[in-house]
């Protein structure tokens, strides 16, 4: 699995201030057009960058996706069949990748980036969404009815049922409202399963590479449906991130979810798991965290200049790089060693991958940017 975190906290913003309130179904065009082809495509939004073997794929803004076949190359645009805006990527191998972005669309390459193909629209999502709290409504009932309940469980079956009731309402008329839902995370474990997280407590799951995909909302203690803005996996755990300190973890490819005792209740937008399989969670104002124990504890590291932290990759040294709002670029170590620098640009910084003579490829606001090797 190749990942580089994803970044959510400004897109989220970005992405529902650009829903109308009064939206119609009719208003969605945007999920079926194709990709412009914009020769100033590098200089577009762009959210997100990966590696997939030596290639280099950017997402972002109008369905874009560029890539290239190492870091002195030329970026090209690749051939996608959606404009909607893009937020994250992951790939299994060279060939196999996956994205999602606004309006519940999940795209496919099996060609390294070169040309993309919807598996999912947010049309197909509603549908999702229907028979699956439906379902839940009637399992809940069900349980309701055995007679043998304590009163404690007989009040958490309810509790579940009126959240499971709720969500099926809003479902349903979202058939109407239309799919304003955006994805914001995708996590790749293999060419067959697949994770996808986002707005409002969205959790989907493909084990059959993108053939066919299955809701875990209710997999994850989350009543409020706060927005899950990232997804990340290690060597054991795969973990997942969210608005006001929801922080989760799963060691069966996201079955079932554990809450873990978060540091922060702001905003996390990213996740990183290191080369020493540490776990870094990071987001609002500055806020990063490092765990040595998968999840168990955490102690924090400070940045003096308290900006949005949108991603992190490792170091070639050791220790992290983290980029985040305002040109914000600093390299970390797990026991607080702090260096930080901004980018000459001021511009927010979404993703950056390390290419082979150190130098960063840096991805946000302004498209794509690089910088020489960061001094330690």
């Amino acid at each position: 699995m190749i990942k580089a975190t994803a970044y959510a906290g400004t897109l989220l913003a970005l992405s529902l201030a650009s829903v109308p309130a009064t939206a119609q179904v009719q208003d969605y065009e945007v999920i079926t057009a194709p990709a412009m082809i914009a020769p100033e495509a590098t200089s577009a939004v762009l959210t997100e960058v990966t590696m997939a073997g030596d290639r280099q794929i950017a997402v972002g803004d109008y369905g874009l996706v560029i890539s290239r076949d190492s870091a002195d190359a030329e970026w090209q645009q690749a051939l996608v069949d959606t404009s909607v805006f893009l937020t994250s990527v992951d790939f299994a191998n060279e060939l196999q990748g996956w994205a999602v972005g606004h309006h519940g669309v999940i795209m496919h390459t099996s060609d390294g980036g070169r040309t993309w193909q919807r598996q999912l629209d947010g049309f197909q999502y509603i549908e999702l969404q229907q028979l699956y709290f439906a379902a839940q409504v009637e399992r809940l009932t069900e349980m309701l009815d055995n007679d043998e309940l304590s009163e404690d469980e007989r009040y958490e079956l309810e509790m579940e049922l009126e959240t499971a009731e709720f969500q099926l309402e809003n479902a349903e008329f979202a058939v109407q409202e239309g799919p304003t839902k955006p994805f914001l995370d995708v996590l790749v474990l293999s060419e067959q399963v697949i994770l996808v997280s986002g707005a409002y407590g969205s959790l989907l799951r493909s084990i059959d590479g993108g053939a066919t995909w299955n809701l875990l909302d209710a997999a994850v203690e989350n009543p409020d449906n706060f927005h899950l803005n990232a997804l990340e996996g290690g060597a054991e755990f795969i973990f997942l991130a969210g608005e006001a300190g929801q922080l989760f973890r799963s060691n069966d490819q996201g079955t079932s979810w554990e809450t873990l005792e978060s540091p922060y209740y702001g905003s996390y937008f990213g996740l990183h798991v290191d080369a020493q399989d540490r776990l870094w969670v990071f987001g609002l104002r500055g806020n990063i965290f490092v765990s040595d124990d998968q999840g168990d504890s955490f102690r924090q590291i400070k940045l003096e200049d308290p900006v949005n932290i949108n991603a992190a990759a490792d170091a070639p040294d050791g220790g992290v790089y983290l980029v985040g709002n305002a040109g914000a670029l600093a390299w970390a170590s797990a026991d607080g060693e702090i260096i930080e620098t901004r980018h000459a640009s001021g511009a927010a910084l979404t993703d950056l991958v390390i290419n082979k003579d150190q130098s960063l490829t840096l991805v946000g606001q302004l498209g794509v940017l690089t910088l020489p090797a960061f001094a330690q």
